[in-house]
């Protein structure tokens, strides 16, 4: 894309996530830890939502990315692994390539648009995303 398609591309268009569905449900039941990030971190976000788990793609996936995982009133991401198993940095960026690996493996799951701590977000409620994510962080 050139120079011209970059600055008019358009973002993707997503349905609304309805209200009341379980995946909406899920996106609520975690609604005060992402909302406690969401203040500090100005990016776009991405969540794939699980009942013990808010897993938040940060930025602009699979390019250019972080993740976030937050559980238990708790914020993690891959320099918090890091920091606690003493991981290289060229672990750190397998589990990053491991990470990208796993959305682009899952990039055609249903994604709704909704907006939460009053920023526009994106709702991928794949449980086998959500999956992948867990074991790649859990492979450690």
């Amino acid at each position: 894309m050139g120079l011209f398609g970059s600055l008019f591309a358009r973002e993707k268009e997503y349905p609304p996530l309805a209200p009341g569905t379980p995946p909406a449900e899920l996106v609520e039941k975690h609604r005060g830890a992402f909302e406690a990030f969401a203040t500090r971190v100005n990016e776009k976000f991405e969540l794939v939502p699980t009942d013990e788990t808010l897993y938040v793609f940060v930025g602009k996936p699979p390019d250019a990315f972080g993740v976030v995982w937050l559980r238990g009133g708790e914020e993690h991401n891959l320099k918090t692994l890091m920091s606690k198993h003493q991981l290289s940095q060229q672990k750190v960026q397998l589990l990053s390539d491991a990470l990208r690996d796993s959305y682009v493996a899952h990039r055609e799951a249903p994604r709704f648009a909704s907006t939460v701590a009053g920023k526009k977000v994106v709702v991928t409620p794949s449980e086998a995303l959500a999956r992948d994510v867990e074991r790649i962080i859990r492979e450690v």
